[in-house]
């Protein structure tokens, strides 16, 4: 769908606008503190990914077919990013106050966690700041075919929307003290699934231009007050409102969105050296051959992220997903045959 297509451009280009503004020792544009502009992404990232796998999920519900379709979908360029980080001790463990930074490792449990993407669990280990997020997306696919099947059974937005006012009212402050707890982020990904249910109830009447002035506004309104707190209505608002939009036509809007798109996880995980390459590597060099190279080197490192490691992958993933789907499909036909018919049994 083009609006979604509008969506995660959007999202990745907020994150990275905000890096390159902290990286310039830029923190706020008039009331509007910059930490926050790229964590608006990322919101917009969680109510994307729940919403079109749930839409995956549909087209093939088999769970196993899902998670290695997954695996291969993160893993590959996380780790290759990961090796890239630890072998060339690349500075972008990145924080508010020192951008460019290398942390190394204490132990092998910190190089686990990372690599399992699973730091929130074991070890605490981020080599890349951007990294952060990347848990939550695991601990959410570990979630969705269970939450997938339920809402197939029980198709309604209202027993999303009580779960959803649960989590805010029960589980967030009872997990506030917790860093790094993947209760607080169920807010964000619950509305994605929301807006998969919606696209089946609703038909949407809003006009297509709308749908960019919505964004615009919520991500204005948000970074007045921005918070933890706050990111639970936006998220509720994008994921209830999606639906009510007509898909946006403009064609060089179409276009521009959906390679944005394609390449955003790339574009996500290697803009932290991009602009290490524009700015750590050239500190005195004009504000414009700093920006043309840290554009630049995103594209390439963007486009042959995807080409040469993503994409292969995913076709890997595809076919190994459909090689174990094929052979449990095979053993539930030959369980059905050597099984005693009725009348044997009578």
């Amino acid at each position: 769908m083009p609006n979604l297509d509008l969506l995660r451009a959007c999202a990745v280009l907020s994150v990275v606008l905000e890096h390159v503004l902290i990286a310039y020792k830029i923190y706020w544009i008039g009331y509007w503190e910059i930490r926050w502009v790229g964590v608006v992404g990322v919101f917009l990232f969680f109510v994307h990914t729940s919403l079109v796998l749930m839409w995956s999920l549909e087209r093939k519900p088999h769970t196993l077919d899902f998670y290695i379709r997954r695996i291969f979908r993160l893993y590959p360029l996380a780790l290759a990013v990961l090796a890239i980080t630890l072998l060339f001790h690349a500075p972008v463990s990145s924080t508010l106050t020192d951008f460019f930074r290398f942390q190394p490792p204490k132990g092998v449990l910190d190089v686990v966690g990372a690599a399992l993407l699973i730091p929130n669990i074991v070890g605490g280990y981020v080599p890349v700041g951007v990294m952060w997020t990347l848990p939550y997306e695991v601990e959410m696919y570990l979630c969705l075919p269970v939450i997938f099947f339920f809402v197939r059974s029980n198709f309604n937005r209202w027993t999303l929307l009580l779960l959803w006012v649960f989590v805010v009212a029960i589980c967030r402050p009872l997990f506030r003290d917790t860093p790094h707890n993947f209760f607080l982020c169920i807010p964000y990904f619950l509305p994605g699934i929301m807006a998969y249910v919606g696209f089946r109830r609703t038909r949407p009447f809003l006009p297509a231009w709308t749908f960019p002035l919505a964004l615009a506004v919520l991500w204005s309104v948000f970074l007045v007050r921005p918070g933890w707190r706050p990111a639970d209505l936006l998220c509720l608002a994008v994921g209830l409102g999606l639906p009510f939009f007509h898909q946006i036509t403009l064609k060089p809007l179409l276009r521009i969105s959906h390679l944005i798109a394609k390449y955003s996880y790339g574009a996500y995980l290697v803009h932290p050296f991009s602009i290490t390459l524009g700015l750590y590597f050239m500190p005195h060099q004009p504000l414009a051959l700093q920006i043309a190279v840290i554009l630049i080197s995103l594209v390439v490192f963007s486009v042959a992220a995807y080409h040469l490691l993503e994409y292969p992958m995913i076709r890997l993933g595809s076919r190994l997903a459909k090689q174990a789907s094929n052979r449990f499909e095979q053993h539930d036909i030959n369980v059905a045959r050597n099984a005693p018919t009725p009348e044997l049994i009578a």
